[in-house]
């Protein structure tokens, strides 16, 4: 997590990473509101594509969360390869979930902290066929996403950084 009155110098790796981080966010937004409607487009898919994004460019100090929040991911695209895709969305839900937690302490956005419960939940709802409690669900979360979205990218890039000399390498 970053500490927004520290600006480390920032490359343009470090600029491509926050973008991708937010484009992340950005993308869970839609793809979490129409992943319980059955559509005949694969959404699933871009569940994958948003945690993936977010997991190849979190900024964490912490490296055993970090490497936590990224083998969630990883280890889920790998079940889903391997056809298991309900275990495969819990490993997203679980990365998307977990940095919503994090996002919480640096907007304080109502309802925040509870998004890794709320996704836990629609994965149940999923996995159970519960249709209408999966919609309000993921309703719910897709808002609380739009919201982190809109926060992350108004604020400054090196904020996502902070000071480069705490990261457990």
């Amino acid at each position: 997590m970053a500490d927004p009155h520290i600006k480390s110098p920032m490359d343009q790796w470090d600029h491509l990473l926050v973008i991708i981080y937010r484009l992340g966010f950005t993308l869970a937004f839609p793809v979490i509101a129409l992943l319980p409607w059955n559509l005949d487009y694969p959404v699933e898919n871009f569940v994958f594509l948003s945690a993936a994004m977010c997991a190849s460019s979190l900024h964490i100090y912490s490296k055993p969360i970090r490497l936590l929040l990224q083998f969630a991911t990883w280890a889920g695209l790998l079940c889903f390869v391997f056809g298991l895709p309900n275990i495969a969305m819990g490993g997203a839900f679980i990365t998307l979930g977990g940095l919503c937690y994090k996002e919480y302490f640096c907007f304080k956005v109502p309802g925040l902290r509870f998004q890794p419960l709320i996704l836990a939940a629609l994965w149940l709802c999923m996995v159970f066929n519960a249709d209408i409690a999966a919609r309000v669900l993921a309703t719910i979360s897709a808002f609380l996403f739009l919201v982190t979205s809109v926060y992350k990218w108004r604020m400054p890039r090196h904020f996502d950084i902070g000071d480069k000399t705490k990261y457990d390498v």
